[in-house]
């Protein structure tokens, strides 16, 4: 338990050097390391023991209920980013990748948006080959998932099995495809 917590510790230092943060009247929320660490571990503990459901418009102006997104997968990532985040843009090709693996096999996505301008959201899905579900309300930080499950940094990552059930959060580049690639291949 003692080397998960180093481990969590350290994840979350590293998002946080490495996301784009919550803002509040052109001042970061997040002045302090580690206040910001213990509110993320304390929002870690509390999120695992939840299931994740929420409903939100997809980009065609759809209403989708994710519970019904996350029933058709052996797992679904929910990945919280936006067009404007250059820490989403950089990690948006490891995610396009480990979807094209792992789609077939049960792997599921869901973009959550903190875009404002539905113009320039559409625009970043197509350039980035997004080809999953995309939700947004349009309402940049104040994201109505984004603020229910305390996103205060993006990207960020919530893992869920067919649920909602949460399996675990944070997750970016080999060690989200390495947890995927585990999990779908331990349910088989």
């Amino acid at each position: 338990m003692k080397i998960f917590r180093q481990i969590t510790f350290s994840t979350i230092i590293i998002m946080f050097l490495t996301a784009c943060h919550s803002q509040k009247n052109g001042t970061p929320q997040n002045d302090n390391t580690s206040n910001d660490t213990e509110i993320s571990e304390q929002k870690e503990s509390e999120t695992q023991s939840e299931q994740i459901s929420f409903v939100m418009e997809d980009i065609n102006g759809n209403q989708v209920s994710v519970k019904d997104v996350f029933s058709k997968n052996k797992i679904t990532i929910i990945d919280f980013w936006a067009s404007w985040c250059g820490p989403c843009r950089q990690e948006m090709p490891n995610l396009v990748n480990t979807y094209n693996k792992y789609k077939e096999q049960g792997l599921g996505i869901v973009g959550v948006s903190l875009d404002e301008d539905k113009e320039q959201w559409k625009d970043a899905v197509k350039e980035m080959d997004m080809t999953w579900i995309q939700l947004s309300d349009l309402k940049g930080w104040g994201n109505s998932a984004a603020q229910m499950y305390g996103i205060q940094a993006i990207p960020f990552t919530i893992i869920v099995d067919k649920k909602g059930n949460v399996l675990n959060i944070g997750l970016r580049g080999e060690a989200l495809e390495s947890f995927v690639h585990n999990y779908i291949n331990s349910t088989k």
